[in-house]
Order: structure tokens, then sequence, then C-alpha cells
């Protein structure tokens, strides 16, 4: 095998099932994607299948030019743009039009079967969780720190949770001050929200259901 082959076979490999799951996963809650044997393998896998698709209708235009591949530069850089690029895009959209059904409708019989297949993952946090099955929607949310100061205010739109890989934090939109106990007791005035980093100091986050007794 020549060498300066190398480069692109490197690149037929790998390239095309990374951006795969990198657009299937872009935007979720979860870990970043690490360079692991884990995901190589995974990236083969989906690059093979990939290939298996595009590569025979290239196979089948090339094959006649060959012995003119000069002028088929232009149809190769195309070809190579739709493999590692654009085939990504729209199979990792699939898979989270897929995936969204599927949460939706999560007792239809074909999801139940999508999901035996593919179990869902384990969000990597507890925050992560929370985030994600949406328990801070609509309610107060108190973030108490280690040294006893606390913050609290009303999660909802245009409000915004950081979830993993990105770094854990909240944007309240309407701040509130608290009573005693720490819960909600009135909306601070003129308050356009309040950004909270939860970092290591972060003790507990306290949600307060709407209406109920210290959040009228």
């Amino acid at each position: 095998m020549p060498t300066d082959l190398l480069p692109l076979i490197v690149l037929l490999a790998i390239a095309p099932g990374y951006m795969t799951i990198y657009f299937a996963t872009h935007g979720r809650t979860g870990v970043p994607l690490e360079p692991d044997l884990r995901l190589v393998l995974q990236a083969l896998t989906i690059s093979a299948v990939l290939l298996a698709f595009l590569g025979p209708p290239a196979y089948a235009f090339i094959w006649p030019a060959r012995n003119n591949l000069a002028a088929l530069v232009l149809w190769s850089a195309v070809w190579l743009l739709l493999l590692v690029l654009v085939a990504p895009f729209v199979a990792g959209w699939v898979s989270r039009r897929l995936v969204r059904q599927v949460d939706l409708h999560p007792d239809h019989w074909a999801a139940k079967a999508f999901r035996q297949a593919v179990p869902k993952p384990v969000p990597p946090t507890l925050w992560d969780w929370s985030a994600l099955n949406k328990t801070l929607d609509g309610k107060f949310v108190v973030v108490e720190f280690a040294d006893g100061r606390k913050i609290g205010g009303a999660f909802g739109s245009p409000g915004v949770s950081l979830t993993s890989p990105e770094q854990h934090g909240i944007f309240l939109a309407v701040e509130w001050r608290l009573d005693d106990n720490g819960a909600p007791r009135d909306p601070i005035s003129d308050t356009a929200g309040v950004l909270v980093p939860l970092d290591r100091d972060v003790r507990s986050i306290h949600i307060f259901n709407p209406g109920g007794k210290g959040s009228k």
C-alpha cells in the first residue's frame, strides 16, 4: 500500500463515523467525546456502514474513468464532502429525531423495542438527570452554598440550565428574596435574572412548588 494514501485511508475509516457520532450527540446531556478505544470502534463501525452506502456508486462512477482520474478531481472532492460531512450530518439528524420520538412515546411497542436494543444512557451527574427530566421547569430553585449563602429564583423561560459536558450552571429569569428559612418570599424589583455557576462549593439545590408556603 503506498504510504501517501495512508492519511486518506485513515480519514475514510475514522472521520465519517466520528462526525456522525458528534452530530448525533451534540447538544445532548452527557459526557464529552473522549478519544478512547470505544469511540474509535464506534467510529470505524459507522464509517463502514456509510462507505457501504456511498462506496458502490462512487466505484461505479470512477472505475470506467480510472485511466483519466485527473478529470474526476472535483467529483472526488464532492464525494469526500458527502462522506465526511453531509452524510454524517443527515445520519446524526435522523438519529436525534428518532430518539426524540422514542422519548415522547415511550410506551409504544416500537419505542420499547428500540430501548431494548439501545438502552437509554445514564446521565453522568444528578444535575444532568434533573435537567434532562425537567424537574426544575416552572419551579422555584434555591441554590445553597457551602458557606451558607443562598440564591433563589423562578426557573422557566427564558431560564437556561447548562449540563455536561459544559460547566454546570443555571440562569434564573427572575431572582427572588428568600425568607429566614431559605424559601422564596417575593421577587426582587427590576430583576433581570441571576446567573449561578454550579461549582464544587454548592451544597444542595432546593426545589419549591409555585404557590407553596413561602413562595407567594
